[in-house]
């Protein structure tokens, strides 16, 4: 007799981006055993076929299955017969993603067909579970977004900003404002996939928490590419970006409505795009911001006028960069405008160059057994990981210290 099952599964943001890593089933009937031995799980989903021409088509991988128990509704273990039960998957940073990166709008989405098929036999009785899962929507659990609120803003100039909020505890201390701003394919209406593209949820969890003596977190979504330069394509010049009023207003509205953020520990930062518009905030409003962290950032140097690091050297700012980094030019961007900050007297600029970018959690590895090594671009990783220094200078110390 086959028993027909739904399915919702647990996506986390990794240091490679988001990944299914256990899917919960609930089954039509109560069960008291199960067996990893007798899974099969088949992953099957809209992905790109080809990284050059961007084509995009079906993609099938069998799972692999670390651990498979009798759950609650969430997916945690219990020792009682239940109607769920929730297989635990393994992940990798080419294995488990739910989104898929679109050559044409330059955006990542939630995959749309997702399916799983599974195929489990119970007392020897095969149990058919419903493949589909709308990881867009209702379909997926995210236990690192449970502690943050979406939100949404309309500036004056029509354009509506999505945006996550981390906000700490109520009290009579005055508390800083954290302000963190997405790379290029994380734009759109959706802030969850800016969230765990990059790992941003760190920024509401108890380390980075402690180093800012507690802190409001805004992470606002552009609709596009914080880049745009108003005709859909990269700004390369002198031109502002078609955002930087309207989110200077988003910002500020942000900081006049929650009274108990202090204005004096306002910090922004935000990886390649958003390391580009962490830029181009300063420029624009270099008394507003107490400290920044731009992340292979893509602003260049040669857009930036003598008068304008003059109005900037005052801030704290600390730049991350890795020397592998084939996407952005760090030689163009952050080399140059280091070396003019530092010879206009800048006394408080630091910097974190990496070689390259590997894995330092000790779970993914090359062929050759040493660390996995991912794009040289994703220097961002060093931040999440609280990794960066300068010298025995910790970053996300170094942070929270800044305008106390």
């Amino acid at each position: 007799m086959k028993h027909r099952g739904t399915q919702k599964v647990v996506v986390t943001g990794e240091d490679f981006g988001p990944a299914v890593k256990k899917t919960i089933i609930k089954l039509n009937q109560v069960i008291d055993l199960i067996d990893m031995n007798n899974l099969k799980v088949i992953e099957e989903k809209n992905g790109v076929l080809d990284e050059i021409t961007g084509e995009e088509g079906i993609i099938r991988t069998e799972r692999e299955i670390i651990n498979a128990y009798i759950s609650d509704e969430y997916g945690n273990k219990v020792n009682t017969a239940s109607c769920y039960v929730a297989i635990e998957l393994a992940i990798s940073p080419s294995v488990g993603s739910p989104f898929i990166f679109h050559a044409t709008t330059q955006l990542n989405n939630w995959c749309n067909p997702y399916r799983i098929y599974i195929y489990i036999y119970i007392y020897m009785c095969g149990m058919d579970v419903n493949p589909d899962i709308d990881v867009e929507g209702d379909g997926k659990l995210c236990p690192q977004l449970d502690k943050w609120i979406m939100n949404s803003y309309k500036a004056v100039d029509g354009i509506k900003y999505a945006y996550g909020e981390y906000r700490p505890s109520s009290d009579d201390k005055k508390h800083p404002l954290v302000i963190w701003l997405h790379g290029l394919g994380e734009g759109g209406t959706d802030p969850s996939i800016d969230l765990l593209a990059n790992k941003v949820t760190v920024l509401a969890d108890v380390p980075f928490q402690k180093c800012m003596n507690q802190a409001y977190v805004l992470v606002p979504q552009c609709p596009t590419m914080w880049m745009d330069d108003g005709k859909g394509e990269y700004k390369s010049d002198t031109k502002d970006s078609i955002y930087t009023k309207s989110l200077f207003e988003l910002i500020d509205s942000y900081v006049k409505e929650n009274r108990d953020i202090d204005t004096n520990r306002i910090y922004m930062g935000g990886c390649s795009n958003g390391g580009y518009m962490t830029m181009e905030m300063l420029l624009h409003y270099p008394h507003y911001f107490a400290a920044a962290f731009p992340i292979c950032e893509a602003y260049h140097d040669e857009y930036i006028t003598d008068d304008q690091i003059d109005m900037i050297k005052h801030i704290p700012i600390w730049f991350t960069y890795a020397k592998t980094d084939h996407v952005i030019d760090y030689t163009l961007c952050t080399e140059p405008t280091v070396k003019r900050l530092l010879a206009a007297g800048a006394s408080n600029v630091h910097v974190s160059v990496f070689d390259g970018v590997r894995d330092t959690t000790g779970l993914y590895k090359n062929e050759d057994g040493l660390p996995y090594i991912y794009n040289g671009h994703c220097s961002w990783i060093y931040w999440d990981n609280n990794e960066c220094y300068d010298g025995d200078l910790n970053a996300w110390e170094w942070l929270g210290q800044q305008g106390n």
